[in-house]
């Protein structure tokens, strides 16, 4: 009965509690239903009063498209590249001995032209003169000595030959005393005298003998001090020489360091020239460029931004054996020779901007460079009705660079010039304007207001840039 009772109760529950939720929610549901139904309404009323349009037939006009031919034309590639001019002929004109300065020259100044032994400054040379005097009279001293050997010589050699003379006369003295004595009729004692005699013969013939082949060694010893005071006889004659500084070659002074008046020391500067016409640009380019740049070509030059005429033209003379690993940059040095009488001139010193032209053995297809997009160019071809379509051709850039070539196209700065073997079949025409709405199949009109599409020869019409700079 219990049991009963309980389950009486929990039904009584959930009835109840069934009861509260349908009066809770169902209200709701009925609202959300109304608003489902006057939206479907809404809309159903809005689709009935909408406007017809009318459709528009597509439009059958072509994008027109700017085209380049592809022509092979020669080229020649330019290396650009820096460098800092220097002179091939400069000097620091020193003092070579001490002294005074006693003559400058009013012309003698910083930024004056001067001629090969022009005179820079005189030195006081009376010290030199006076050492210069000193050695000739010793010179002179010893060749007098020198001379009196020679005399000396003869009469020595003419004493020993008499004195060889008495000896023998004495022997032949003492001979005949031996022959007395032997027969009975000399004596004993006259022979000790001509014996004696003979003896102090023999004797001063060995010093007269002495004194002959003693006159060599007097005779090499007067020489080598003869020799001496030559040498120093050229010496003071070089200090007089030296005490008057002449320009070594042509050029300008830079500076003059020295006054009238002033003391100077040997190794003194005294003023430093410069010659101006001869200078050497070491010039670094791309390190790529090792195997087109070669001795003998051409590098133009100017101290400004590069552009239209250069200030000189030289020629490289020697190419340096190893590049630079850290700017990936090789050193080529360009030898400049220049008149001083007309202008401008490149200054020793001066940054320099250079442009090296290399011959390209091939003629190759030039492009705008925004014309190849990926290793590939968009082609324009003719179907014979006058209409084009749009092509898609792979190509292969050999090189790039920078300059205007108003004959190809009068905006265009930036080319690349093409490998041969892959490029457009000649007389293409490459699309080089709208090249983001191309795609391969589109239909395109050609506009012809540029060089190429007007039928200008290439060859033989127009001037580039590089043409102006080119001789």
């Amino acid at each position: 009965m219990q049991s009963q009772g309980q389950s009486r109760k929990g039904a009584d529950r959930s009835a109840t509690l069934w009861a509260t939720l349908w009066m809770v929610y169902l209200p709701r549901v009925i609202v959300v239903v109304m608003l489902l139904g006057v939206s479907g309404g809404i809309v159903k009323a809005m689709i009935a009063t909408r406007a017809k349009s009318e459709m528009n037939p597509p439009a059958s006009a072509a994008i027109v498209v700017r085209t380049i031919e592809s022509v092979h034309r020669p080229s020649n590639r330019i290396w650009s590249g820096y460098g800092t001019a220097r002179t091939m002929g400069s000097a620091d004109i020193v003092a070579e001995v001490a002294g005074r300065v006693i003559e400058r020259p009013r012309a003698i100044e910083a930024g004056k032209s001067v001629e090969a032994g022009d005179l820079i400054v005189r030195l006081d040379d009376t010290d030199s003169i006076n050492a210069l005097d000193a050695a000739r009279q010793a010179a002179k001293s010893l060749d007098a000595q020198i001379s009196g050997l020679r005399i000396e010589t003869e009469q020595m050699e003419n004493q020993v030959r008499y004195a060889a003379q008495e000896i023998e006369a004495a022997r032949r003295d003492l001979e005949r005393i031996d022959e007395a004595i032997a027969a009975g009729a000399g004596s004993a004692g006259e022979r000790d005298v001509k014996l004696a005699s003979m003896l102090r013969s023999q004797r001063a013939l060995s010093v007269l003998q002495q004194q002959l082949d003693l006159i060599p060694l007097r005779r090499a010893r007067l020489e080598a001090e003869l020799a001496s005071q030559r040498a120093n006889e050229r010496i003071a004659q070089e200090n007089v020489n030296r005490s008057i500084i002449r320009a070594p070659f042509a050029g300008r002074l830079q500076s003059v360091d020295v006054r009238m008046g002033d003391w100077i020391g040997v190794g003194g500067r005294v003023a430093r020239v410069v010659d101006l016409s001869r200078l050497e640009i070491p010039l670094k380019v791309a390190a790529s460029a090792s195997s087109w740049i070669k001795v003998g070509d051409e590098a133009h030059l100017w101290v400004r931004h590069p552009g239209g005429q250069p200030d000189q033209i030289g020629k490289i003379t020697r190419i340096a054996p190893e590049a630079d690993s850290a700017s990936r940059t090789m050193t080529v040095f360009v030898e400049i020779e220049q008149d001083l009488d007309t202008g401008p001139l490149l200054l020793p010193g001066q940054f320099i901007h250079g442009r090296v032209v290399t011959h390209d053995p091939h003629d190759r297809v030039i492009l705008p460079r925004r014309a190849v997009q990926s290793d590939r160019v968009f082609v324009a071809a003719s179907k014979g009705d006058g209409s084009w379509v749009i092509e898609i051709m792979p190509v292969k850039v050999a090189y790039s660079f920078e300059m205007r070539l108003p004959e190809i196209d009068p905006v265009e700065t930036q080319w690349v010039a093409l490998e041969v073997g892959y490029e457009p079949v000649d007389r293409s025409r490459v699309a080089v304007s709208l090249l983001d709405q191309l795609v391969a199949g589109m239909r395109v009109q050609i506009e012809a207001e540029h060089a190429s599409d007007a039928g200008i020869d290439f060859e033989s019409e127009g001037k580039s840039e590089l043409d102006e700079v080119l001789p």
